[in-house]
């Protein structure tokens, strides 16, 4: 059986924090990131606004977090037994790049590959004998989603600051990328105008990015504003949560590709709505998050009555599975996700509350998209 790196990670991201609950604490897994590369899932803690800087720095003098009481937000990359050995080296690879941004890192791997290659001992060997910090698990599939795990190799702390560990993660308050405002033909603007900035000077040019999408695009859109950086942190927001741009907002891989594919079909089509609606399902982890309200929807069959039913009870089911949700993304009396994916999102789910059921979600229409992305980005995506 053939198992989908997408599977894999919402698999192991659970079952691996189920198994090690008092080795990382009090944490929530999301799939955004607030820099790029982007690790595949990562684990921040519930209160880590609260945290203080002093506790932080306590905890990064100790050799590794086992005992510790003190959460601290942890990166993944996770590869598949499907590929050959080389991607095992560029996964210890990506988890040191990781490293660069989270004070925590592990690389999770098959115990063994479909070349029947000792894949635990032959990573375990290489980050052990280089004295790499980065932490390594093993799991075997047993029958999916069933799964063994092993914990090889703890991660140690790197040599960080309690500033940059808090900054790792500011801003990323769900399990899922953030959305307010944003449209697809605003989203290419803000690219355009990323690209422009990194000819002219590179460097930090997240800020000028900003003043420059509000001055051209969205003051017109916007006219009567007057928190114009309320408008701008929800673009920001949007824009490098969904690895459209890095924190210092110049392109990524994704964005570059992105930008060209607009470029292509042009930033008011249909098409390039297609386009930005497979990166926020994929790169901002709203198909996982869909397809958990979906399966939830499912199990109740009916029970949900109203909408404060069902606030009340997708809150406790997804606590429950360490995957933070805001209610507030699905109210029926604001313009919030429900409204962004009908109007700006293809209409992968409709807008509004149906009695009984739920939210509707277009599943056909999801796999549509997820089958056409994977087709205009394979240039830039491995199967890991």
């Amino acid at each position: 059986m053939t198992v989908s790196h997408d599977e894999l990670i919402d698999v192991l991201s659970v079952k691996i924090l189920h198994t090690f609950k008092d080795f990382f604490g009090e944490v929530f897994i999301s799939n955004v990131s607030m820099d790029f590369p982007k690790p595949d899932f990562i684990y921040i803690p519930f209160n880590m606004k609260r945290i203080k800087e002093d506790e932080i720095e306590k905890v990064l003098q100790q050799k590794t977090l086992l005992g510790s009481n003190l959460p601290l937000p942890v990166s993944f990359e996770v590869k598949t037994p499907f590929v050959y050995k080389h991607e095992y080296l560029t996964g210890i690879g990506q988890a040191i790049t990781y490293n660069t941004i989270f004070p925590l890192s592990y690389l999770v791997i098959p115990t063994t590959n479909i070349e029947d290659f000792e894949v635990e001992q032959f990573i375990k060997n290489v980050v052990e004998f280089n004295k790499l910090k980065c932490g390594v698990f093993s799991y075997k599939i047993k029958d999916f989603p069933e799964l063994e795990i092993n914990l090889v190799k703890k991660a140690e702390p790197v040599t960080t600051t309690p500033k940059k560990v808090k900054e790792s993660v500011k801003g990323i308050r769900r399990s899922y990328s953030y959305w307010r405002e944003t449209q697809p033909n605003e989203v290419y603007e803000a690219l355009r105008i990323s690209r422009e900035l990194e000819k002219k000077h590179g460097g930090d040019i997240l800020e000028e990015l900003l003043n420059r999408l509000w001055d051209e695009i969205l003051s017109k859109r916007f006219s009567s504003a007057k928190n114009i950086q309320s408008f701008l942190l929800n673009y920001k927001l949007f824009l490098i949560q969904n690895a459209l741009l890095d924190s210092k907002g110049r392109l990524t891989m994704v964005g570059k590709h992105t930008l060209q594919l607009g470029d292509k079909f042009g930033p008011e089509s249909a098409k390039f709505s297609e386009v930005v609606t497979y990166v926020l399902l994929k790169y901002g982890g709203h198909y996982t998050l869909l397809s958990k309200i979906y399966n939830f929807q499912m199990e109740k069959n009916g029970e949900l009555k109203n909408w404060e039913c069902w606030k009340k009870q997708i809150e406790d089911y997804f606590k429950s599975r360490n995957y933070f949700i805001s209610t507030d993304d699905f109210r029926i009396d604001l313009p919030r996700l429900p409204y962004g994916y009908e109007k700006y999102f293809c209409s992968i789910v409709k807008n509004g509350f149906v009695d009984g059921w739920g939210i509707l979600i277009d599943y056909p229409k999801i796999v549509k998209i997820l089958d056409l992305g994977r087709k205009i980005y394979s240039i830039i995506e491995v199967e890991d």
